[in-house]
C-alpha cells in the first residue's frame, strides 16, 4: 500500500487482523442494548481504536489527507450459509440478527472515519442499510433496483448533510454487479467554460429512496474548493435542467468526463468499499435479479466526519439519525 494511493486504496487485512476485526464487531454486537438502537454506533469509535493499526493508518490518511478518493478492503469473511437466504424486504429481523457482526464490521471499520447516521426518511431511520433487489422496484432509480443502472451520482446530494463518506460491504454478489466509482482527482476540469459550475446556481431535487417532497430546492453550486481539487454535489438524475445554456452545456460537458472516467469496482463477499463523498461519485451496473434468495446483498453505512456540524437537520429521536427534509 502507498502512503498517499491515489485515485483510489486497496487493502488486504491478513489472518490475524480480519480475526482482530471479527472479534471487535462480535464484542460490539453482544454489548448492543435493543432499546437504546444507536447507542451502539456512538460506542463503535472507541471500540474502533483497538482496529489493526495498519487499517486504522489507511483510513485515517485517506480522511486526514484526501489523497484516496475510494477505499477497497479485503481480507473478511462471510459465510454464506450462516447469514441465511437474502431477505425479500429490507429491515428483516431474523435476516439482521443473522448479519449483525457484519453491520458491526462495517460500523467499526466507518468509525475510522467519522460518525455513522442514518435518515429518518429511510428504512425507519435505521443506520445501517440493506442494499438488495426487490421486485417492485426493478427499473426504479433505487438501491433496490437491478436491472436498472444506478446512475453515478453523489449521495444524498440534495441535502446540506450529506454523508462525507458511504460505505458499502458484500454479504452476496454472485451476479458480479459492478460499483462504478469516478474521481475527481481525473477529471480536467480546466477549461474555463466548468467555472458556471461553482456558482450556485443549479437546484437539486431529493432522490426517490429518500420518499421526500420539500420546498423548491435553493440554487447550489455543482463544485466547490479549488478548481484543481474540486469537491463534487451533484446527482444528474435528479437535478434540474438549468434554463440558462451556457450553465446546461457546462452541465454536459462535465457529464462526459465524470463518464470518461468511471472504474467498476465487483464487490466479493466480505470487501467493503468507502467513498468519499465530496471527492468522488458512484453508481451501478444492472444486473438480473433472481429473487430465489441468492441475491446480491450489501449492507451500507453513511458516514459524517462530525455530526456537530449537521444539527439543524438532527432527529428528535437521536443525532444519530437526520431528518431527510430537503435543505
Amino acid at each position: 500500500m502507498r502512503d498517499h494511493p491515489a485515485p483510489g486504496l486497496e487493502l488486504t487485512l491478513d489472518a490475524r487482523e480480519s480475526a482482530q476485526v471479527t472479534e471487535l464487531a462480535l464484542d460490539l454486537a453482544r454489548d448492543a442494548d435493543p432499546a437504546r438502537p444507536h447507542a451502539v454506533f456512538r460506542e463503535a469509535p472507541v471500540r474502533a481504536e483497538d482496529l489493526p493499526a495498519r487499517l486504522r493508518r489507511a483510513l485515517t490518511g485517506m480522511r486526514q489527507h484526501e489523497g484516496a478518493a475510494y477505499a477497497v478492503l479485503r481480507g473478511l469473511s462471510v459465510d454464506d450459509a450462516a447469514i441465511g437466504p437474502t431477505p425479500d424486504r429490507w429491515g428483516a429481523d431474523p435476516a439482521r440478527q443473522r448479519t449483525r457482526v457484519h453491520e458491526m464490521q462495517l460500523a467499526l471499520l466507518g468509525s475510522a472515519l467519522g460518525e455513522l447516521f442514518g435518515w429518518d426518511s429511510q428504512q425507519d431511520g435505521a443506520v445501517v442499510h440493506d442494499v438488495l433487489p426487490l421486485r417492485e422496484y426493478e427499473n426504479a432509480q433505487i438501491n433496490f433496483a437491478s436491472q436498472e443502472p444506478i446512475w453515478w451520482h453523489t449521495e444524498d446530494a440534495f441535502h446540506a448533510h450529506r454523508p462525507d463518506y458511504v460505505g458499502l460491504m458484500c454479504l452476496r454478489n454472485p451476479q458480479n454487479a459492478a460499483t462504478t466509482v469516478s474521481c475527481a482527482a481525473e477529471w480536467d476540469l480546466g477549461h474555463g467554460r466548468y467555472d458556471v459550475l461553482f456558482e450556485e446556481r443549479f437546484r437539486q431535487r431529493p432522490d426517490q429512496s429518500h420518499g421526500v417532497a420539500g420546498r423548491e430546492p435553493e440554487p447550489r453550486a455543482v463544485l466547490l474548493g479549488e478548481r484543481h481539487r474540486p469537491y463534487v454535489r451533484v446527482d444528474p438524475y435528479y437535478l434540474q435542467e438549468p434554463e440558462d445554456e451556457r450553465a446546461a452545456a457546462a452541465l454536459r460537458d462535465f457529464y462526459a468526463v465524470v463518464e470518461g472516467a468511471l472504474r467498476q469496482v465487483v464487490l466479493a463477499p466480505g470487501e467493503v468499499l468507502f467513498v468519499d463523498n465530496y471527492r468522488a461519485v458512484h453508481g451501478r451496473k444492472p444486473f438480473r435479479a433472481r429473487y430465489d434468495g441468492r441475491d446480491r446483498w450489501l449492507k451500507r453505512a453513511s458516514v459524517s466526519r462530525d455530526l456537530r456540524h449537521c444539527w439543524p437537520s438532527w432527529s428528535k429521536e437521536s443525532r444519530q439519525v437526520l431528518t431527510g427534509e430537503a435543505r
